[in-house]
């Protein structure tokens, strides 16, 4: 029996990209590590607050560049991945389409850089930092489109590697950047790691081949492609619209309403919560979405989704509790005593990501089939009311109304994500096995 374990793990999907994605996850956790543990200790929470507007920026641009098309990209490579004349359709197209994107925005962060640098870092004296961003987007966009590329082929090792090289340059950069030129640092870091992740990534010949063959497809550029995977942009662009505007409302309402303290401790409880989010963000994309985009019946729906769920939900559960009784170690080892108040706050953080995971592994059905109406409307249900709960609870309950907005707003989202699968699987998916 024990002879046949080994090879029950390695020939069930799951569990192999279950195995890859622990690995990522594992060096995630310790880079992030060292870069929560020296922004605690040079930035405080105030930086961290600063550093986190930033952040919610990025998103918002990477959402229209790079980050938007991660779920097209998945979809069209794992159905063309052996069919050659459709692949370079794709993959030349979507870079062109990302690269003409970043060029378009690079030039408008370049020119209103210092208004950027008033509004979002509240100090016009870091207006480098967006024109340095706006010179190295292309840069920073095509090191995301490569591991979307990649997670597309299922070259699961690779995935790995590239993600794993990624998280080290993190910390390597982080620690050297803030550690020398503090909270300045920190925020150039946020640009500069993608870039040097882009650069590194041509050490592999399979990279180094996607990149070769990009420039003798440029005649395969299809704009009906572009049209086909500009739903997926759609749906992004509006989701990454919709996170950051919502994130960075929230936390300057918190700072108008209450300090740059506060803000900065509710930025670091959502730096504790993207340790382990990234294991499940990656789940999702790695083995739910190319699962779901193959399926084509309510059967096979109910079959992924049982299996996923089978293995999914007692591992949450675990991981809950476990990091719950150790909190305030935690605290003490992944930033400094100065964040210690944040403890109070992990069952609300746990108890509404645990809901989000749940509702996004739904939601992802929305991507597969691309079901956009239904995507509009339940993102604009959990980012619209998680900000206007949040404003008003934040009044009534102070810090802990951000927690009590974000249970109401996912609890909502869950309901409308099942409710909008159930009734429309006749119209997406076919009867039969």
């Amino acid at each position: 029996m024990l002879l046949k374990t080994p090879k029950l793990i390695k020939s069930n999907l799951f569990f192999k990209v279950f195995s890859y994605n622990s690995i990522i996850v594992l060096g995630k956790l310790i880079t992030s590590f060292v870069v929560s543990k020296v922004s605690a200790i040079y930035l405080g929470p105030s930086g961290y607050a600063i550093v986190g507007n930033l952040k919610n920026t990025l998103q918002g641009v990477l959402g229209i560049t790079s980050t938007g098309f991660q779920s097209g990209i998945i979809k069209y490579v794992t159905e063309n991945k052996n069919n050659s004349r459709d692949l370079k359709v794709v993959i030349s197209s979507i870079m062109f389409l990302s690269i003409l994107i970043s060029s378009i925005i690079s030039i408008l962060i370049f020119l209103f850089s210092e208004q950027l640098s008033v509004y979002i870092i509240k100090n016009a004296s870091f207006t480098s930092i967006f024109k340095w961003l706006a010179l190295l987007l292309p840069f920073v966009s095509l090191s995301f489109l490569t591991v979307y590329i990649v997670n597309g082929f299922q070259k699961f090792k690779l995935y790995t590697v590239i993600v794993s090289l990624s998280n080290f340059l993190n910390a390597l950069v982080s620690f050297i950047l803030i550690y020398y030129f503090e909270l300045k640092g920190a925020l150039f870091a946020t640009v500069l790691v993608p870039v040097l992740s882009f650069l590194f990534g041509f050490v592999f010949k399979d990279i180094r081949n996607i990149y070769s063959s990009v420039f003798k497809w440029c005649n395969r550029v299809s704009i009906v492609f572009i049209k086909s995977i500009s739903v997926y942009l759609l749906m992004a662009v509006y989701s990454s619209v919709l996170i950051s505007l919502s994130y960075l409302f929230i936390r300057n309402e918190i700072i108008d309403s209450m300090n740059t303290f506060s803000a900065g401790l509710w930025e670091a409880m959502n730096k504790v919560s993207s340790f382990y989010m990234i294991f499940f963000s990656s789940l999702f994309t790695l083995y739910l979405l190319p699962q779901l985009t193959l399926n084509k019946t309510i059967n096979g729906y109910y079959k992924i989704m049982k299996n996923y769920f089978k293995y999914l939900i007692p591992f949450i559960i675990v991981l809950f509790f476990g990091l719950y009784f150790f909190r305030v170690i935690i605290i003490k080892v992944v930033l400094t005593d100065d964040f210690e108040s944040i403890k109070q706050f992990f069952v609300f953080q746990f108890f509404g990501d645990f809901v989000k995971v749940v509702a996004f592994s739904l939601a992802y059905q929305f991507h597969a089939k691309k079901m956009l109406k239904f995507y509009f409307i339940s993102d604009f249900i959990l980012y619209v009311s998680f900000y206007f709960l949040s404003v008003y609870l934040i009044n009534q309950y102070n810090l802990f109304g951000v927690y009590y907005a974000y249970i109401v707003s996912v609890v909502l989202y869950l309901i409308v994500v099942n409710f909008s699968i159930y009734y429309t699987k006749n119209k997406y998916l076919e009867q039969g096995d």
